[in-house]
């Protein structure tokens, strides 16, 4: 996703270079006659900036002697979920000399090397993520790429990604019935099931309204403007880093002449050091930028974060089945235990922080709701004639101070709607302010809208009912909402 605050352009040089396209050394590839001009090789980048890649390309440059250059291709393959894996075959097959993909996508591509760099809530700081990739490790795991048809140059530091949700995600009770956006992984859709959640896999930069959470690094964060959709950061949540692997097409690197060819090779590990001082600075402005839009940063307590770490124990449980990752997991919790005190967690200063509007009163049924129907079900309550996909599916309500957010999915499509509620003796009573996502029969309430229901509750189970001379529409009144969680 595209870093933010929105870096300066790549250099003049660089984006002539982007136009001129691929060169040729001329030269000998052993060592004979030296190359007249430099080769330009293309970097396929999924994101719409070379912002962190900057480091990486300046290497090449200097190590080369100018003799080697990178012209990137943004936004390869925008708008698929699954880009990074498209991104890894298509450097494979030659559309591209060199790209990046981050660890997750490896396992899509029949490499599994990588899981432990983004196994649930190892690496929870950036410096902890730089120790793990300045070890012994990352050269066993890119020796493990053959399978993937194409040669690992080296991984650079990625982002740390959290959880930014509609409401608290800190507790695993918080995920129960909840639809988190991701990119695609397979882990995280593991840690996302073991937690009770819901994996959604989107594009880069895709829009995430009418999902309950999105992981993501702060900087897109705030670059896509996610916290218009959802405000509540877990703050010390770090699900996983977002490493960049670095990799080339075999016969691209076999053309290389040997100067060429080193500078490619040692280029990941001279940029390490840069790169993560611009993740690092990346974080802190994004943290200002996110305190100052009135983003919640929530911090999970000691016991919630073990209590998360238990909860996504199975997931450790499959991963351990691989000897290779079991014994790189153990190596990375031994570097964290040498690391001795938490990390610091992104917040707001008291200049940062916006004024606090005043909360309205909690009320008896705030807290987090869901329930499944089905058309049948559904079908049961009103008039089949008039039922539409946008009455049925999967529902999710979070009920916190006069404020409500629900989302809805079903048959692939998604969405989501905003609505001030009251609780008066034991009448239910929402008016809509705001809605989105795709309703294709367009049926979804609209803003304005007022609805009320007379409600009862038996222990985690809330029960609506018609009120007479109120609208009661049918489709919330399917099923008994069941309590998952509270609401903040």
């Amino acid at each position: 996703m595209r870093p933010y605050p929105a870096c300066a352009a790549v250099s003049a040089a660089l984006a002539a270079l982007a136009l001129a396209g691929c060169g040729s050394s001329g030269g000998d590839k052993a060592g004979g006659q030296r190359a007249s001009k430099p080769t330009v090789l293309t970097l396929a980048n999924g994101n719409g900036d070379p912002h962190t890649l900057k480091p990486f390309a300046d290497a090449v440059r200097k190590r080369s002697g100018g003799m080697l250059k990178i012209a990137f291709r943004n936004s390869w393959r925008a708008g698929e979920p699954d880009f990074e894996a498209k991104l890894i075959r298509d450097v494979r097959a030659g559309k591209a000399d060199l790209g990046w993909a981050g660890t997750r996508a490896f396992d899509d591509v029949g490499v599994p090397a990588f899981d432990a760099l983004h196994a649930p809530l190892l690496i929870d700081s950036l410096p902890l993520e730089r120790k793990a990739l300045e070890s012994p490790l990352v050269p066993q795991m890119l020796g493990e790429l053959k399978p993937a048809g194409v040669v690992g140059l080296g991984i650079l530091p990625g982002p740390l990604r959290r959880p930014l949700g509609v409401s608290r995600l800190v507790q695993p009770q918080d995920y129960r019935g909840a639809t988190v956006a991701l990119q695609r992984s397979q882990v995280g859709e593991q840690t996302l099931e073991a937690l009770g959640a819901r994996g959604a896999n989107i594009a880069a930069s895709a829009p995430v309204e009418g999902f309950d959470g999105v992981e993501q690094q702060l900087s897109a964060i705030a670059g896509n403007e996610y916290d218009q959709t959802a405000g509540h950061l877990a703050a010390n949540v770090a699900l996983w880093p977002r490493p960049a692997v670095l990799f080339v097409n075999p016969k691209v690197l076999d053309d290389l002449d040997d100067r060429q060819r080193d500078a490619l090779l040692g280029a990941p590990k001279a940029a390490l050091a840069a790169t993560l001082a611009l993740e690092q600075t990346d974080e802190a402005e994004a943290t200002a930028i996110l305190c100052r839009r009135g983003v919640q940063f929530d911090a999970a307590k000691p016991a919630d974060l073990d209590a998360l770490r238990r909860a996504v124990q199975p997931v450790y449980d499959e991963l351990a089945q691989r000897p290779q990752t079991k014994a790189a997991i153990a190596e990375i919790k031994a570097m964290r235990s040498d690391a001795g005190a938490a990390p610091d967690a992104p917040g707001c200063s008291a200049k940062q922080a916006p004024p606090k509007a005043s909360a309205g009163a909690r009320t008896t049924l705030d807290g987090i709701y869901t329930f499944t129907s089905t058309r049948e079900e559904a079908a049961k309550q009103g008039d089949p004639g008039e039922l539409e996909s946008e009455n049925y599916g999967r529902w999710r309500f979070a009920l916190s101070h006069g404020q409500m957010y629900y989302t809805q999915a079903s048959e692939g499509h998604r969405r989501w709607t905003r609505a001030t509620y009251t609780v008066k003796d034991h009448t239910l009573t929402f008016t809509v302010s705001e809605y989105g996502g795709d309703a294709p029969n367009g049926a979804a309430e609209k803003t304005g809208e007022a609805f009320s229901f007379r409600w009862s509750r038996y222990r985690d189970r809330l029960t609506l009912a018609p009120l007479a001379g109120a609208v009661s529409p049918e489709n919330f009144r399917t099923k008994a909402w069941r309590r998952v969680g509270d609401a903040p």
